[in-house]
C-alpha cells in the first residue's frame, strides 16, 4: 500500500508517521508547516487574522511535493487543508483520512481552522477523540466519522529505566500549557496544602504567577524527559482543556501507559475508559483532588496498585497504542462504510 502522510515530523504527529511506516513501509511524508515561513509574525496572522491568506502558498507547496498517486493520504495537519487543496488531493489518492487531535468547532484557537472547515465534508474518514466533536461535525453535514481513544507511543510512553534505583522524585506532577482556569485550580490546590511541580509553557501569563512561580518550571517538555518526569512521580495530574471542550486527552492515556497513577477530572469519557479508584482516580474540583491525592500519598502500595491496573488497561485491554489504532483506522477506511 502506498501512503502519503501530511504532517510535521515531530511530537505526536511523528508518532503517527512512524507507526504508519512500520505497518506499511511505503510511506512518504510532506510537512505542511514548511509551506511558508512559520514565525511569530506569520503565526499571528494565521491564528488571529485569517489562515486563508496563506492558502495559495500552502496548496502550491504541497502539490509540488506530490510526484505520484497513492492508495491513502493520511492527514494530520488538517488546519492547512482547504477545499481547493483536498479536491486536488482526491485526484491523487483512493482514500483520504484526517486524524484530528484538536477541536475545529470552537473559537479557542481564533482563526486557525477557518481554512480547513470548508474541506471537512470531503474526507473519506475523520477521526476524533471526543464525542463533542461528533455532534458538532454532524451539524454541518459531516457523516464519515470515527471515534477513537487518544493514543500513546509504545517505545516512549512506557515504564522508564531507573539508574539510581530511586523510583520517585516527585509526589504530584502536572505537565501542560497554561490556561486561565488551570492557574486558578493550582493556586487553590497549593493553598489547600498539596505540594506539586508544574512543567509547561505560558505559565508566566497567569495573574497569580508570582505565587505559583516556586512550583513551576517554564518551557516545553519533550520526549524522553516527558516520560521520565511522569514515571518518577507518584501521581500525575491531567486536566482536559475547558476551552477546547475536551473530556479526555492524550495525557489521559499516556500517563497510565508510562505506569504512573492518573488523577484527572471525572468526565463521561474518563468514566467509560477507567474504573474509578481501581485504574485511575477522578475528582470534580480542587478540594476533592487535594483530598484524594493527600490520602494516597500516605499509601504508596495503593498508588502502585492503581497505576499498574491503569497500565494494563491501556496497554493490554484497550490497546490504545498508535500502531493498533492506526491499523484499525486503515482497515475501516477501506473495508467498511462509516456513518
Amino acid at each position: 500500500m502506498k501512503i502519503l502522510f501530511i504532517g510535521p515530523n515531530k511530537l505526536s504527529s511523528k508518532h503517527k508517521y512512524l507507526s504508519l511506516k512500520k505497518l506499511y513501509r511505503n510511506v512518504d511524508i510532506v510537512d505542511a508547516n514548511k509551506s511558508f515561513s512559520f514565525n511569530q509574525i506569520t503565526e499571528r496572522i494565521f491564528w488571529h487574522i485569517s489562515s486563508k491568506i496563506f492558502e495559495n502558498q500552502i496548496n502550491s507547496y504541497i502539490l509540488k511535493k506530490i510526484k505520484k498517486n497513492y492508495d491513502l493520504i493520511f492527514i494530520d495537519s488538517g488546519e492547512f487543508i482547504g477545499k481547493k487543496l483536498i479536491l486536488e488531493l482526491k485526484k491523487k489518492s483512493k482514500k483520504i483520512v484526517y486524524y484530528c487531535n484538536d477541536n475545529p468547532f470552537v473559537d479557542r484557537d481564533k482563526k486557525r481552522w477557518k481554512l480547513s472547515l470548508s474541506s471537512l465534508k470531503y474526507y473519506d474518514l475523520i477521526i476524533f477523540h471526543n464525542k463533542s466533536r461528533i455532534a458538532a461535525a454532524k451539524k454541518i453535514g459531516i457523516k464519515n466519522i470515527l471515534l477513537v481513544l487518544p493514543s500513546y507511543q509504545k517505545g516512549i510512553h512506557k515504564p522508564q529505566k531507573i539508574i539510581n534505583k530511586k523510583r520517585y522524585n516527585n509526589n504530584v506532577i502536572f505537565i501542560g500549557t497554561w490556561e486561565r482556569e488551570r492557574g486558578l485550580f493550582f493556586k487553590q490546590l497549593i493553598e489547600l496544602g498539596l505540594q506539586i511541580k508544574i512543567y509547561g509553557i505560558k505559565w508566566n501569563k497567569d495573574r497569580n504567577y508570582n505565587f505559583l512561580k516556586p512550583y513551576i518550571t517554564l518551557g516545553h517538555v519533550n520526549d524522553p524527559n516527558y516520560s521520565k518526569l511522569i514515571y518518577k512521580s507518584k501521581i500525575a495530574l491531567c486536566l482536559p482543556s475547558v476551552g477546547n471542550n475536551d473530556d479526555i486527552t492524550k495525557k489521559s492515556i499516556e500517563i497510565p501507559a508510562i505506569s504512573t497513577l492518573l488523577c484527572t477530572t471525572r468526565t463521561k469519557s474518563h468514566l467509560e475508559t477507567f474504573e474509578e479508584d481501581k485504574e485511575a482516580i477522578f475528582f470534580k474540583d480542587e478540594k476533592e483532588c487535594y483530598l484524594k491525592c493527600n490520602n494516597l500519598l500516605n499509601d504508596i502500595k495503593k498508588i502502585e496498585r492503581i497505576a499498574h491496573k491503569g497500565h494494563i488497561k491501556v496497554t493490554r485491554i484497550l490497546k490504545t497504542d498508535f500502531e493498533s489504532v492506526i491499523k484499525k483506522i486503515v482497515h475501516i477506511t477501506f473495508n467498511k462504510n462509516n456513518t
